[in-house]
């Protein structure tokens, strides 16, 4: 279940009429609703399921991207290998999607079934993804490894059906409530979804109170325990605060702490009042900065440690020490386990460009490497374009805008992608091209010298996030990979790795300026 509001989470509501049944939706209702738009928008007979996208490659020459593609095995049929051309490729590769397992000894002799979330074994718990009612762990022993923004998800219904739950944590999470509850209908159509453009108003008006906005809107729309963590601004960028001297950034760091104490303090009285074994309690209270970690909401999960079937095993921060053929070992201890779930991540997206997020190789003019140029110093513009890369785009995030609702960020970037296209088409609609294969015959790039200037525009707000430094390992510092660089040259281009430092509506500010500037400066579009 969705821990992002529904009324702003599930994209383009106001075009589909849409009213999401909850606060916050279930992932069978975004699936279903995924369904909705692509049937509206004409795209269900346009998508190429169970593919696999391995090289893209730039011809220079006919100006066209070449991608080398493969269909996977499914009823019997063989992985096929297919060639295909387009003149535009956008990668919308997301940001976590490649499951983490961990590098934990002896995982490999399990014996029982073993899966990761992402790839959650029916055959192994019984359910489907309609009805998770997981009747075939009635009689079985479950290892839960990690207790982060999944397995908060996962514990309750595996306390529902399974004889015994272990929950073998690291770190613990800040857990705070959702509050879940029924949409109703006459207060979603009266109050929220009552003119033209709410939908983006009400993200607007929640990036403002996540990225700490000076001063922020009388009202808070969403009103929930991710619009009340002003402190998140830590690692999603304020507008609200320009700190330039080391005694002005020391200081907005102590500011952002005292936020943070204050809701941490929440999140771990909560605790205290909901699980009634003190020591569970203890084990389970962050002692982190609430940032350093994806801050976890939900109704059920503390609640299930008072099942007598669920049994915390607190790894001190060391992680599980072993896997053996029947069990879980920590400590010396060991715990034999039927089905072992790895709730343990997704790889970090600062690690990779977007591309290398899934695996693919991509190759641009005269074969520039994306990946190798996002290693070196990531140059983009407006984080969704690159020097080399014609044609090519991709959602922000990295040196782009940062806000925890995605959904938003993809929204804004696709607004800027029609605009950049539409734009081109426009400029060379009078020139004739003796390429007839493409309905558009033209090139857009951004050139060197803006890549380089918006770079360094993201390179000189990154003390923004500096509150971020000695961190518990997470996806947010590469589990713990960010705090051990101590070379000059690495830690520059670790600083172009970071979002723009003011906040997502800053950031869409300037994008719409730029668009009505009306130059597309820094872009440079070429007939074919």
């Amino acid at each position: 279940m969705c821990d992002v509001e529904s009324y702003i989470y599930m994209p383009l509501l106001e075009e589909t009429g849409y009213m999401p049944k909850n606060k916050y939706s279930t992932g069978k209702e975004i699936r279903m609703h995924l369904e909705r738009i692509a049937v509206k928008y004409g795209l269900t007979d346009r998508v190429w399921f169970r593919t696999r996208m391995d090289e893209c490659i730039w011809d220079d020459d006919k100006k066209e991207w070449v991608m080398k593609l493969a269909e996977l095995a499914h009823g019997g049929k063989e992985h096929e290998a297919v060639t295909v051309t387009s003149r535009f490729v956008i990668l919308t590769t997301g940001l976590m999607l490649v499951p983490q397992v961990p590098r934990i000894k002896g995982i490999e002799k399990f014996t029982g079934d073993c899966f990761h979330p992402a790839r959650w074994d029916y055959n192994a718990t019984g359910g489907t993804p309609d009805d998770p009612s997981m009747t075939r762990l009635r009689a079985k022993k479950v290892g839960l490894i990690g207790t982060g923004a999944s397995a908060i998800q996962i514990l309750p219904e595996l306390a529902k059906w399974a004889k015994e739950v272990y929950v073998f944590q690291r770190t613990p999470s800040a857990v705070a409530a959702r509050y879940n509850r029924q949409t109703d209908e006459d207060l979603f159509k009266n109050e929220i979804a009552n003119k033209p453009g709410w939908w983006e108003a009400r993200c607007l008006n929640y990036c403002a109170h996540v990225n700490n906005h000076n001063p922020k809107p009388a009202l808070d729309l969403v009103n929930d325990s991710w619009t009340n963590m002003p402190s998140y601004s830590a690692i999603s960028g304020s507008p609200g605060y320009d700190p330039k001297t080391p005694q002005e950034i020391q200081k907005y760091y102590a500011y952002l702490e005292e936020l943070d104490l204050k809701r941490q303090s929440k999140v771990r009285g909560r605790i205290d009042d909901l699980v009634k074994d003190a020591e569970v309690a203890a084990k389970l209270k962050p002692w982190y900065s609430g940032w350093c970690k994806r801050p976890c909401f939900h109704d059920e999960y503390l609640d299930a440690f008072n099942n007598l079937s669920v049994h915390l095993v607190d790894t001190d921060g060391q992680g599980v020490q072993e896997i053996t053929e029947n069990g879980v070992v920590v400590e010396g201890e060991h715990f034999d386990i039927d089905v072992l779930v790895l709730s343990t991540g997704y790889k970090s997206p600062f690690l990779y460009s977007p591309p290398g997020r899934v695996g693919i190789k991509v190759l641009g003019r005269d074969g520039t490497d994306l990946d190798a140029k996002w290693s070196s110093g990531v140059t983009t513009l407006h984080g969704m374009m690159s020097h080399d890369f014609p044609n090519m785009f991709w959602p922000g995030f990295i040196q782009g805008g940062g806000n925890p609702n995605y959904t938003f960020i993809a929204e804004q970037a696709a607004k800027q992608f029609a605009y950049i296209v539409a734009t081109g088409a426009k400029e060379t609609r009078s020139k004739d091209s003796s390429d007839k294969r493409y309905e558009y015959n033209f090139t857009i790039e951004a050139t060197e010298e803006a890549e380089e200037k918006w770079a360094q525009k993201i390179v000189s707000q990154a003390h923004m996030f500096g509150a971020s430094a000695g961190c518990t390992p997470s996806y947010i510092n590469a589990e713990g990979e960010f705090e051990n660089v101590r070379d000059p040259e690495k830690l520059a281009r670790m600083a172009r790795t970071s979002i723009w430092g003011k906040g997502q509506e800053d950031y869409n500010n300037i994008l719409r300026a730029w668009r009505e500037n009306g130059r597309h400066e820094g872009v440079e579009i070429k007939s074919v």
